[in-house]
C-alpha cells in the first residue's frame, strides 16, 4: 500500500498534508511545515426516528373551578441499517459529519520572510479556511 493510500491519522493532519503539498509548489515558498489547531474535534450526526404524543384533559369540579392537563411523550431511536448481505453488519445510518473549525494556522515556510511571500500565504489561508488574517502566521523556516 502506497503512503497516499493510507488512512489519514486525523482530520488536521491530512489538512496540515495538503496545504504543505500546495503551498510547496508555489514560486518563492520553498520547503514547508505546517500547524493547524482545531477548536473541537470532528462530529457525527446520526439519522434519528421520533415521534411525539400529547393528550390535553380539561376537568371541572363540583365548585366550578377548571383544571387543565396537558401531557406531552416524546421517543426518539437511531436508525439502525443492515449492510445489504448476510454477513454484513448493520449500523447506524450517518446523516452528516460536522468537520471542526479551524482556530488557527503557523507556517514555516523557506521564503517566510520576505513580505510578498507572508503576505500571499496569508491571503490562501484567508480564502480557503474564511480566517481573518491574524488567526494565519507565515514565519521564516530555520535551515
Amino acid at each position: 500500500m502506497k503512503a497516499e493510500d493510507e488512512p489519514w491519522d486525523s482530520y488536521e493532519s491530512y489538512l496540515e498534508k495538503r496545504i504543505k503539498e500546495v503551498l510547496a509548489k508555489v514560486e518563492g515558498v520553498g520547503q514547508v511545515d505546517v500547524l493547524i489547531v482545531l477548536k473541537s474535534s470532528e462530529q457525527k450526526v446520526y439519522q434519528t426516528d421520533g415521534k411525539t404524543l400529547q393528550s390535553s384533559t380539561k376537568e371541572q369540579d363540583g365548585s366550578g373551578g377548571i383544571r387543565d392537563i396537558t401531557e406531552q411523550q416524546q421517543e426518539s431511536s437511531t436508525v439502525i441499517v443492515n449492510g445489504g448481505s448476510l454477513d454484513a453488519s448493520g449500523g447506524p445510518l450517518l446523516e452528516k459529519e460536522i468537520r471542526p473549525e479551524i482556530s488557527g494556522i503557523v507556517i514555516s515556510a523557506q521564503g517566510g520572510g520576505a513580505a510578498s511571500v507572508q503576505t500571499e500565504i496569508t491571503e490562501a489561508m484567508v480564502a480557503l479556511f474564511g480566517l481573518p488574517a491574524h488567526k494565519v502566521k507565515v514565519l521564516k523556516r530555520a535551515e
